[in-house]
């Protein structure tokens, strides 16, 4: 009798560990099934580590990355390749922020009803927002300098020009070898994945903090005799202003006015308001992390100072930038950028529902419109509207980003246009440049002409 119950037992617990072990695989099958299909090692997703199914196209369905005959197969024009190599990926993966590499198992196909069953093709489109024209553009006006482009449409979000040097022609990979100085973080998505120091565009984040914290900031008069001296450190400007106002200043990209503000403000209010713009805090776009920004929040007046013009330890990355160009040009309110558009079975089935992306109040219109009168009051009176495509109405700022020993600025030209025709915000930064208005001013205004002649043609074409 025992002898039976004995047994009986061990029945009993080889029928729980069974169902238990049944339990966890099913588990783990709906929580990790995509990954396991994605594994290098599955033939039917992969050729010598090359993912082999999907494709990606642009926002006019051109195809930036294809599957023909089992093979990755790029855009034909070799600019639009290096353009989008970042964001589209390479052929072995490098950049763990590519759209093939987040959306790994989207690409495939699989899911856990059919698997990786597919009616026509292999793998799903993934529809992107970018415009592949204005992305070569981008690259080409780079000219093998190291930094980012961005632009987006602030009023619906669609990014439609993400570009990252140095890159790469995808379809010709080089050899990079170890310390080839091209080639430095070729593998990082710089405007998503990097931060420099942002130099004098960021007081237009000290600006709006002033225009919110400090009452009198319209009356108030400050007085730029080149240096001021703080705790026995100077705060140096670019020229001796003299008597300014506050628009004037931020014309001026005055530091001893904006030096002032910052001491104003005070550190609380400076912390509070880098972290309100999104300069501190990290994004997602379409699912794809950016980096967050560092900004002090702490130190001496000296460094406080420092801190509000966009020195001392500040360091900004080109798509949190980009974002905040966005909020100023639509009346405080964020319009989150997102790069994937939708995703289709190779049959043209839709996959994801469509929705509206996701928008907030940042800033009150007031601040907002205070803020864009400012910016276009700078390009009026400084940069000048010859420098620019005509019937833009562009709102922008320069920042020149001191770096520490011999090392060349980090080159910045930051903004937006406020013609309804013509609703995009961008953000370049080159890295290690020099001056913004003689190095990133150029490349974005090249961008824009190729935004505005690519939003002309698509008027005339909805008109025809």
């Amino acid at each position: 009798m025992k002898k039976v119950q004995r047994r009986a037992l061990s029945v009993i617990l080889i029928i729980v560990c069974l169902m238990g072990g049944i339990g966890f695989f099913t588990f783990r099958f709906f929580t990790q099934g995509s990954k396991w299909v994605n594994f290098t090692a599955n033939r039917h997703v992969y050729n010598n580590g090359v993912i082999i199914d999907g494709a990606i196209y642009d926002r006019d369905g051109n195809a930036l990355l294809d599957t023909v005959d089992g093979k990755r197969k790029y855009s034909d024009n070799e600019s639009v390749r290096c353009a989008t190599m970042h964001i589209i990926g390479d052929k072995k993966s490098n950049v763990a922020t590519s759209i093939q590499k987040v959306y790994a198992d989207r690409l495939v196909g699989f899911n856990i009803i059919t698997g990786m069953f597919s009616t026509k093709v292999a793998g799903n489109i993934i529809h992107t927002t970018l415009d592949s024209d204005v992305c070569a553009a981008a690259y080409e006006q780079m000219k093998g300098k190291k930094g980012a482009v961005c632009v987006f449409n602030y009023t619906t979000g669609e990014v439609i020009c993400l570009v990252s040097t140095p890159t790469y022609d995808p379809e010709n990979p080089p050899v990079i070898q170890d310390g080839d100085d091209n080639f430095d973080g070729v593998f990082i998505n710089r405007a998503i994945s990097s931060r420099f120091t942002p130099g004098s565009v960021y007081k237009t984040v000290t600006a709006a903090a002033a225009i919110d914290c400090i009452p009198d900031i319209d009356a108030q008069k400050f007085n730029c005799e080149k240096v001021m001296t703080i705790n026995g450190q100077k705060i140096v400007c670019s020229g001796t202003h003299k008597e300014e106002d506050f628009q004037t200043a931020l014309k001026n990209s005055c530091n001893v006015a904006f030096g002032e503000i910052s001491m104003q403000l005070g550190w609380e209010n400076t912390e509070l308001y880098a972290r309100k713009l999104g300069i501190t805090t990290g994004h997602s776009l379409s699912g794809i992390p950016t980096v967050k920004g560092k900004v002090a929040s702490s130190g001496g007046l000296n460094e406080l100072a420092w801190t509000g013009i966009g020195q001392n330890t500040d360091e900004v990355n080109p798509f949190a930038m980009m974002r905040y160009m966005g909020i100023i040009a639509n009346g405080g309110i964020c319009v989150e950028p997102y790069i994937v558009e939708k995703i289709t079975t190779g049959s043209g089935i839709p996959l994801n529902i469509d929705k509206q992306p996701d928008s907030q109040r940042i800033l009150s219109k007031a601040t907002a419109d205070k803020l864009s009168d400012m910016m276009r009051y700078t390009v009026k009176n400084n940069y000048g509207d010859r420098n620019f495509p005509s019937g833009m109405e562009f709102c922008a700022k320069t920042g020149t980003a001191e770096l520490d020993g011999d090392k060349k600025s980090h080159a910045w030209f930051v903004g937006f246009t406020r013609n309804e025709k013509y609703p995009y915000a961008f953000v370049v930064v080159v890295q290690n440049g020099g001056g913004g208005y003689a190095v990133a001013r150029p490349i974005a205004s090249k961008v824009m002409e190729a935004v505005k002649i690519k939003a002309d043609k698509a008027e005339e074409a909805s008109e025809n």
